[in-house]
């Protein structure tokens, strides 16, 4: 009787064991599993938050782009008025010297 109860045991320590083993397959597939998902979803957050940068710089070199042309046709018309203001200055200098120094070789006023 000994001997079957020993059987018995061993067949359930065996069975046990059998179990266990099924257990820590289960639960390492599932740990692959995870572990698969979770660098899925690390990808996929990569992608979207790297897609979502590049949309975000765009827009804002945009936006800086159009201030900075704003702000150099400005400087540029600034400097044109100041140099027709400067060219006007000259001329009229220009006109005043000539007629002075026409005046001084000539004895008489130049005319124009």
């Amino acid at each position: 009787m000994q001997s079957t109860v020993n059987g018995n045991s061993i067949q359930h320590i065996i069975e046990l064991d059998k179990k266990a083993r099924e257990k820590v397959q289960e639960a390492e597939k599932k740990a692959e599993g995870i572990i698969n998902s979770a660098q899925e979803r690390k990808k996929q957050l990569f992608n979207e938050y790297r897609d979502n940068s590049k949309k975000h710089l765009d827009i804002v070199e945009h936006t800086y782009r159009e201030e900075a042309d704003k702000r150099i046709a400005e400087l540029e018309e600034e400097k044109n008025r100041k140099l027709a203001e400067f060219d006007r200055a000259f001329d009229e200098k220009r006109n005043i010297l000539a007629d002075r120094i026409f005046e001084a070789v000539t004895g008489t006023q130049r005319r124009i």
